[in-house]
């Protein structure tokens, strides 16, 4: 039985996720989670979980499943919650000729199911690297501040 590219993909993508999701939920603590730079319109790590969470969930379970979704990107930030239960890979058992169709999108117009995957593995990459940073920001930070936090 021959794999399919999704199902190659996943795998790399499920990584990014559950690395971002152990930066954000054993590698600080509240105040670690909720700690932003000091600089104009900084996420905290929480945020930027959140924020890619709800985007994966967003684009795996509504463009690439069809399932109904809800998405509110500013509650992201608004509303910050960590819950690494809440994220379902809801990624159906697609063959390649399904994973090549065009699919309405809600933001891009109409993009492949593979477009969308492409996507989501992007942005969770991109997405860690930023809260690794915002992580090593807030270390330095407590580390300069007597470990006080702002």
């Amino acid at each position: 039985m021959t794999a399919t590219v999704a199902a190659l993909m996943w795998p790399y993508t499920a990584r990014r996720i559950e690395r971002l999701l152990a930066v954000a939920c054993d590698e600080l603590d509240d105040a670690g989670r909720a700690w932003r730079p000091d600089v104009p319109d900084a996420n905290s790590v929480l945020s930027i979980v959140n924020h890619m969470v709800s985007n994966a969930k967003d684009n795996l379970r509504g463009t690439v499943a069809g399932l109904d979704v809800t998405y509110d990107r500013q509650a992201d930030f608004d509303t910050p919650e960590a819950d690494p239960a809440a994220f379902e890979t809801a990624l159906p058992a697609l063959d390649d000729a399904r994973l090549f169709e065009g699919v309405p999108h809600p933001r891009r117009g109409t993009v492949t199911r593979f477009d969308v995957l492409m996507v989501v593995t992007r942005h969770a990459a991109e997405h860690l690297a930023h809260a690794e940073l915002t992580r090593d920001l807030y270390r330095a930070h407590v580390a300069t501040n007597a470990g006080v936090p702002r």
